[in-house]
């Protein structure tokens, strides 16, 4: 009987120590994180009165600070030449950023399936804002 009775604690010891482990030890902060669907590279074509249409590659990646993406070589400025937009819901906001003497404002509309950014923005070299229209498509 207490061969019986130490073959059934160590039963019971085992399975509660397999189902222990079985837990995650922490949730993944990242898994709800629109962000991480937008990071990759994406196909601009771009329309602005003063440039045409222009056909050029964007990267995007997340920023340290919550909410907030980098987009390499937007506007065609060249890699290594970015901005910071706050994405927000299915909406990327850029507030009065300055690059290479261009002053940017404007949003983005990210599509349902994230395969695409529609945007509206201006921008600023000193002769009074003008509007500018483009479309993302992730590569």
């Amino acid at each position: 009987m207490k061969e019986f009775k130490f073959r059934l604690l160590f039963i019971l010891s085992c399975l509660l120590i397999a189902l222990w482990s079985c837990n995650p030890d922490d949730p993944d902060p990242d898994t709800d994180d629109i962000r991480d669907k937008l990071v990759n590279t994406w196909k601009c074509t771009e329309n602005s009165q003063t440039y045409g249409t222009q056909n050029y590659y964007v990267e995007i990646t997340k920023d340290n600070q919550a909410s907030v993406i980098v987009l390499d070589n937007f506007f065609n400025l060249g890699l290594g030449k970015s901005i910071k937009a706050t994405v927000k819901g299915q909406t990327i906001t850029i507030n009065n950023q300055i690059v290479s003497g261009h002053i940017f404002n404007g949003t983005g509309t990210i599509a349902s399936n994230f395969n695409s950014i529609s945007w509206t923005y201006t921008f600023d070299e000193g002769n009074g804002p003008e509007n500018v229209t483009a479309t993302y498509t992730k590569m």
